[in-house]
Parts: structure tokens; C-alpha cells; sequence
């Protein structure tokens, strides 16, 4: 809890008396203590006012705080290739006979959103090449992917990368986002999985 702000003057005037009272400059009941007394509080207000403005302010400014959107592996099949399969904890693995999979799952990070990182996690046991991209498409009738991130899976990972630099900025009017998953070049007895996708960002 803050301290209070707090001003005491310390300026108290002691009325003159007429035909009593000679004003004068000097003495405990002259001008100049009187108006030094006044100088002081006014200068202690300053400081008082300098305070609640600074506090004002700080109460003012907006503090941008690091938020996580995850993501269910649930990959959609893309034209072509197997698709990722679920298990009972719904993480995506390789399908039991296929040496490849492919898919794609939409994302809404918030609009106007500053994207940090992309993380994700899971099991490669083996040579095939597993990419995880974290891409964008233009709103228009034919839209060219372009990738924001890129996670390689290799063994038991949990990677985290930079957003490309210039696309960190979410334009949900001009911009859908997906992630999409890529296996290749795998053998039917590596353990490949993508256990979760993480999004990490800023409301600046």
C-alpha cells in the first residue's frame, strides 16, 4: 500500500490589532517571516503537486504483459498427404503406416496483438524431417502462405522461436493465421509426435 499524500501548511496568520500592531519587517510578527513561512509552503505544495502528477501518470500508462495462446494439435488433412492422427491425450502422432503427414489447424491470435515466439513440443525419434510453421495468409482469392516462425522436431523437443522480423503485428482485416505440420522422409517405426503448440504475445 502507497503512503498518503499528504500537505500540512505551516503558515498560520496571527491577525493585526489596529493601534496596537506597528507592521514592520523584522520581528516574530513581521512581514518577512510571515512571507518566508508562505514561500516555504508553497514550495512544499510544488513538491506535493510534482508527486500527485507523477503518480497520475504511472497510473495512466499501460504495462504490456506477455500472454500464451496454445493450441490443440488438431491438424485439418492437406490435399495429398496423410493426416496427423489423435491420441486418447489429444496429441497429434504419425499415422501407424504412413512415412509422412501433413496438416494445418487455424489460430486467432488477437487483433493487433505483438506476436513474440512460437513454441512447440513433442517426440522424433527418428530421421524423417518434421517442421512446424507458424504462417499467415492474405485475405484475397489466391493466398500465398507466408511463414512467421519455424520449429524443427528432432528427438524430445521444446523449442521456442523469434517471430520473423516486420510480421510480428496481428492484421486479423488483411491476415488469417494456421499452423501447419510437415513429416517427411519418416520410418513406420519412429515415435512422432506433436504433444502442443504454443503463441506467445503482447497487447501493447
Amino acid at each position: 500500500m502507497t503512503d498518503a499524500i499528504v500537505f500540512t501548511p505551516a503558515f498560520k496568520h496571527t491577525p493585526w490589532v489596529d493601534t496596537r500592531d506597528r507592521v514592520s519587517a523584522s520581528g516574530p510578527n513581521g512581514f518577512n517571516i510571515r512571507f518566508d513561512t508562505l514561500q516555504k509552503d508553497l514550495e512544499s505544495l510544488s513538491g506535493v503537486v510534482k508527486t500527485i502528477d507523477t503518480a497520475i501518470k504511472l497510473t495512466g500508462q499501460h504495462i504490456a504483459v506477455e500472454r500464451k495462446l496454445s493450441v490443440a494439435p488438431a491438424f485439418a488433412p492437406l490435399a495429398g498427404d496423410p493426416n496427423w492422427e489423435l491420441d486418447t491425450n489429444g496429441v497429434a502422432v504419425r499415422p501407424a503406416t504412413a512415412v509422412s503427414a501433413r496438416g494445418i489447424v487455424a489460430v486467432a491470435p488477437p487483433d493487433g496483438a505483438k506476436l513474440l515466439k512460437f513454441r512447440a513440443l513433442g517426440t522424433n525419434t527418428g530421421s524423417g524431417t518434421l517442421n512446424i510453421l507458424l504462417v499467415r495468409s492474405p485475405i484475397s482469392q489466391t493466398p500465398n502462405q507466408q511463414n512467421l516462425s519455424r520449429v524443427v522436431g528432432a528427438g524430445t523437443y521444446d523449442l521456442s522461436e523469434n517471430i520473423q522480423p516486420g510480421m510480428e503485428r496481428v492484421d486479423m482485416n488483411a491476415f488469417r493465421y494456421s499452423v501447419k505440420a510437415s513429416l517427411v522422409s519418416a520410418s513406420t517405426s519412429d515415435t512422432v509426435t506433436i504433444a502442443s503448440v504454443q503463441i506467445s504475445y503482447i497487447l501493447d
